[in-house]
């Protein structure tokens, strides 16, 4: 689903502007994503956690070349899903 059908969805249910939708998604994206970056962590009842968490660097290997270099430290984002969703997900299946 693109953001634009997204946006379409939302404001047909709710019976508000696109404009609207728009703005309030755009608010959210903002907040999330300050809230993920200052504290590390969100969540979202019914939905789940969002947790940066921190991937210690490591030897890797080339494996056409033999040779052994080193991959660096990096945090990513990762997802566990409520309960809730994981039901729904596996009813809908």
């Amino acid at each position: 689903m693109s953001q634009e059908e997204l946006i379409n969805m939302i404001s047909e249910r709710a019976g508000i502007s696109k404009q609207t939708v728009r703005e309030i998604i755009y608010a959210f994206a903002d907040v999330w994503t300050e809230e993920i970056l200052t504290n590390g962590e969100l969540t979202l009842d019914n939905i789940g956690d969002f947790l940066i968490e921190h991937r210690p660097g490591r030897q890797g290997l080339n494996t056409d070349t033999r040779e052994v270099f080193m991959v660096p430290p990096r945090d990513y984002l990762s997802f566990t899903p409520a309960q809730d969703l994981i039901n729904w997900s596996n009813k809908s299946s």
